[in-house]
C-alpha cells in the first residue's frame, strides 16, 4: 500500500500451509474439534480450507507431529489428546533438539527477570519447598524471538538467579557448584496465548514445542525445573 510520500510498500504474506495450520490449531484449542473427533479426508480438508492437497497433507503432518492429531491407515485422521500421551522422560543426551541443519540451536539472550515467590501446589510437591527463585527469559535464535525460557528452583539453593545466567540447566547448575545425578526431558506441544504472542512477535495461535527438563539429586529429589517454549519452526526433536 502507497505510504504518505506514495512510495508502494508490499506487505509480507504468512505462507499457505502457516496460515492452514494456525487455523486447525485454533480448531483444536477451542474445541471446535473436540478430541476423539474423526476429520475429512485428505481432500475435503483441502478443499474445506480453500487450499492444495500438498499444502493440506503437509499441514496434517505436522500436527500429527505435535501429536495433536492421530492418523491410522484404515482409521483416518483423528483428534489426539497431547495430554493423554506424554512423552516419557528420558536420560538427557546430547544434541537431541536439531534445527533445520542438523545441529543444537543456538539462542541467545533477549531480555531477563529474576525474582522470587512462594511455591504453587504443584511446585512445592515436586521440590519440597515453599520458596523458588525463578528466571524468566526470551530467548532470540537467528536474531528473531524465538523461545520462552523459565528456570524454577529451591530459593535455598540459589538465593538470586543471575539474569545472564547460561541457557542450558545444567550448565547454569554447574556454575552454582550443583551438579546434578540426573537430568531428564520431556516433549509436549502447545499453542501460544496472547501474552506468548506478544513477548514472541508472532501470531496468535502459533504452535510451540514445550521442552521440560527436570535436574535431580542423588536421592531423587527434584532440584531444578527448566521449561522452554519455543516456536517450532525448523526445530525436530529425537534420537
Amino acid at each position: 500500500m502507497p505510504d504518505e510520500k506514495g512510495t508502494v510498500t508490499k506487505m509480507a504474506r504468512k505462507p499457505l500451509y502457516k496460515t492452514t495450520e494456525t487455523e486447525m490449531i485454533r480448531r483444536i484449542e477451542s474445541g471446535d474439534w473436540p478430541v476423539g473427533m474423526r476429520l475429512p479426508n485428505e481432500f475435503g480438508l483441502a478443499a474445506e480450507f480453500g487450499v492444495s492437497q500438498g499444502t493440506m497433507r503437509r499441514a496434517l503432518i505436522t500436527l500429527e507431529g505435535m501429536g495433536l492429531l492421530d492418523r491410522k491407515p484404515g482409521r483416518g485422521t483423528l483428534v489426539a489428546d497431547p495430554a493423554a500421551k506424554p512423552a516419557p522422560p528420558v536420560a538427557t543426551p546430547p544434541a537431541r533438539l536439531l534445527d533445520g541443519a542438523g545441529q543444537p540451536p543456538r539462542f541467545t539472550l533477549h531480555r531477563a527477570r529474576a525474582s522470587t515467590r512462594g511455591a504453587t501446589p504443584e511446585e512445592a510437591d515436586l521440590f519440597g519447598a515453599a520458596r523458588l527463585s525463578t528466571l524468566e527469559r526470551t530467548l532470540r535464535r537467528d536474531g528473531i524471538r524465538a523461545a520462552l525460557d523459565e528456570i524454577t528452583l529451591p530459593e535455598a539453593l540459589i538465593p538470586a538467579l543471575p539474569e545472564d545466567a547460561a541457557i542450558d540447566l545444567a550448565d547454569l547448575l554447574a556454575a552454582a557448584g550443583l551438579a546434578p545425578a540426573t537430568l531428564t526431558e520431556s516433549l509436549s506441544a502447545t499453542i501460544t496465548s496472547m501474552t506468548d504472542s506478544v513477548a514472541l512477535s508472532c501470531d496468535r495461535y502459533t504452535a510451540l514445542l514445550v521442552l521440560t527438563r527436570t535436574a535431580h539429586d542423588a536421592e531423587g529429589r527434584a532440584i531444578a525445573r527448566q521449561t522452554l517454549r519455543m516456536i517450532g519452526d525448523g526445530l525436530t526433536y529425537g534420537a
